[in-house]
């Protein structure tokens, strides 16, 4: 499975990122999943970075616009990122979330089941 690797200078511009997933050549089911965030991430305006390897989508959110200070979020715009993960997880049984805060970074995991 391919891996890919989005850094947050390339996550400033949505259309970038829609472009680096499309071409990614990785499964379809997380090409869904990561267009899906990447459009609630962007228009809640945090800083994030995304990594996939194998079956696991990792994305770390960094800051809120406009301060982009480290670790410091916009509470509404964290909620509703946070509500759209669980409604991707609702409405889809073969994959499962963990949230996990490292040093003042929320870490995202999303592991997508392969048969």
């Amino acid at each position: 499975m391919k891996n890919l690797e989005i850094s947050v200078e390339q996550c400033r511009e949505n259309d970038r990122i829609k472009e680096l997933i499309s071409k990614s050549r990785l499964p379809v089911k997380h090409i869904k999943i990561l267009l899906r965030l990447s459009d609630t991430i962007y228009i809640n305006a945090i800083n994030y970075n995304v990594f996939v390897d194998g079956s696991t989508v990792n994305i770390l959110l960094i800051s809120s616009k406009p301060e982009n200070q480290m670790g410091v979020f916009n509470s509404i715009s964290l909620a509703n990122v946070i509500y759209k993960i669980r409604n991707i997880e609702n409405d889809n049984n073969d994959i499962s979330t963990k949230v996990k805060v490292e040093d003042n970074l929320i870490n995202i995991l999303i592991r997508v089941k392969t048969e």
